[in-house]
């Protein structure tokens, strides 16, 4: 069952999420479908197909009882392949439960995905044919938060880790007010969505999920980030996550690695990006930025 973080109050003065209009290749997915937790069951595939299926949704225009279709292929994980793939993500979302307190104090359960119609695997341009439960759109007319997410970047990742991590920070990427956010390990376990009682130390979690995440993000993303182990005493007990643009060059080469195969990449990538522990140095900088005006603030003892 996933947690929706949502207040579900009307927005006032604010640009609402389903005003803007979104390009072909590039989703304005409300942060109330990022920003969840539960997810840890669903797959890749699952995971982008709740961006794929809200983009397209979007683009046709997001009503209250409205059907909306897209062709079989732009689901699948590549051009030709992988109906069972879809199949199974779909079922999934079907089984996937959002719950949300109203601004009323009630507690709202939905369904990501409602009732839909898949054409046999055998037709060579099929499509499905879906919708949204009623009270999701509701909660979704009001949504005035969301990330901008690429559909190329979104498509390439191999890693389920990377999909929510890329979605998460898109959120902020672009904000010149925020550039790091601070977690305890629990709730950067539950962003990324790892299963209950896997990686439990921060050593596991950094070997297992975080670098090889980092890698795949940073190569493909409009941005670099950076994950450090805040700690007490010698006990790692958060991360600090931190983000920032990328120049003209790197824009550049994110954009050559999409162009080519996923074949290789993990090869071609090693070692491009440093151990968690040992940050670039612009993050390096900024840290010691921060700890000098964190002691001007702090009131002197005698």
């Amino acid at each position: 069952m996933l947690k929706l973080m949502a207040n579900a109050a009307p927005a006032e003065g604010k640009v609402l999420t389903l005003d803007i209009t979104p390009r072909a290749r590039e989703a304005i997915k409300p942060a109330e479908l990022i920003q969840v937790t539960g997810h840890h069951e669903l797959t890749l595939n699952a995971r982008r197909a709740i961006t794929i299926l809200w983009h397209n949704a979007h683009m046709q225009g997001v009503e209250e009882g409205r059907d909306y279709t897209i062709e079989i292929d732009d689901l699948k994980p590549d051009g030709h392949k992988g109906y069972e793939m879809v199949e199974e993500a779909v079922e999934a979302l079907m089984r996937t439960i959002i719950t949300v307190r109203m601004s009323n104090g009630a507690t709202r359960r939905v369904q990501f995905l409602g009732g839909n119609d898949m054409d046999s695997p055998d037709r060579p341009a099929g499509a499905l044919t879906y919708s949204f439960d009623k009270r999701l759109v509701d909660i979704l007319k009001n949504s005035t938060i969301w990330g901008k997410i690429s559909i190329p970047v979104l498509m390439a990742f191999t890693s389920k880790y990377a999909v929510s991590l890329y979605e998460n920070a898109s959120q902020f990427a672009n904000l010149e007010f925020k550039t790091f956010a601070e977690y305890t390990l629990d709730e950067f376990r539950e962003l990324l969505g790892v299963l209950p009682g896997q990686y439990k130390s921060f050593g596991e979690l950094n070997a297992h999920v975080l670098k090889p995440v980092l890698t795949e993000v940073n190569a493909l993303a409009p941005f670099t980030m950076a994950v450090l182990p805040v700690k007490q005493g010698k006990r790692v007990t958060g991360i600090r996550l931190s983000w920032w643009k990328k120049g003209a060059d790197e824009l550049s080469d994110a954009y050559a690695e999409l162009q080519r195969p996923k074949v290789g990449r993990k090869a071609r990538l090693g070692g491009t990006v440093e151990a968690v522990s040992n940050p670039m140095p612009s993050v390096n900088r900024m840290l010691r930025q921060d700890a000098r005006a964190r002691a001007k603030a702090s009131p002197k003892t005698s």
